[in-house]
């Protein structure tokens, strides 16, 4: 099953069975003809509450595909990493805490 992960206002959202590309189609057409739109997600953790976020052309939103762990994805080397307590990745700051 797929996902698509919003993040709009510091917030994430979420529009199941939509990828990506789908959801970014469906907000450049409403802008198209409209000076916003509504976009329908959901919000929150385990059951979700349906949500409508306004989306204007000058709204900023990330879109995101989550797919399950074990589901073929087009990039097939891509990987998800996760990193043992205590360890961090050159760039990540030295002095930071796990539990945050």
């Amino acid at each position: 099953m797929k996902r698509t992960l919003i993040t709009y206002g510091g917030s994430q959202y979420t529009i199941p069975d939509e990828d990506t590309e789908q959801v970014r189609d469906r907000i450049t057409r409403g802008l198209q003809s409209e000076p916003f739109i509504w976009l329908e997600v959901n919000h929150g953790e385990g059951r979700a509450t349906p949500a409508l976020l306004l989306i204007s052309p000058s709204t900023p939103v990330a879109i995101i595909t989550e797919r399950d762990a074990d589901e073929d994805t087009a990039h097939p080397d891509a990987a998800r990493y996760v990193l043992d307590p205590g360890h961090s990745l050159p760039g990540s700051p030295e002095n930071h805490d796990p539990e945050l």
